[in-house]
């Protein structure tokens, strides 16, 4: 085994709000809990449905949280945000399907990579700039 983490998280993936940190850990988490099962040899369809509906739940916990914070700031581009957010769902669980059809998770976990890192570092970034700097952060 090369390493025992798929994504490392670094100081740089904060966005500065304590709750949506803690909670983007916890999904990097279970995505690293999955690449180290199959890692070792211990992956199997089982296990994968287990951990995409672990990983589905909390997303979806993760997201109703984060939604309803920019609801209560006032974030003007909510909605896009929102739309951002039922698409990964529906991504992921497509990709589940054929992960689970296939017993081949490499292309889920390289999806599941790009679409967090990606989302954490650019489309988060701008609701935390604006929770920031408009003084709003504060009142969450």
């Amino acid at each position: 085994m090369r390493r025992p983490l798929f994504i490392i998280w670094q100081e740089c993936n904060n966005t500065g709000i304590d709750l949506i940190d803690e909670q983007h850990r916890g999904i990097v988490s279970i995505i690293n809990t999955l690449y180290y099962s199959v890692a070792i040899g211990k992956g199997n369809n089982k296990l994968y449905s287990q951990m995409l509906d672990t990983l589905y739940n909390y997303s979806n916990i993760h997201f109703m949280t984060e939604e309803g914070i920019l609801e209560t700031c006032e974030y003007k581009n909510i909605k896009k945000h929102k739309e951002l957010h039922k698409k990964l769902l529906i991504d992921m669980e497509q990709i589940s399907h054929i992960t689970i059809a296939t017993n081949d998770p490499s292309p889920l976990l390289e999806f599941l990579k790009k679409w967090w890192l990606e989302h954490i570092n650019n489309e988060d970034r701008l609701y935390a700039s604006y929770l920031h700097t408009s003084g709003k952060i504060h009142s969450i």
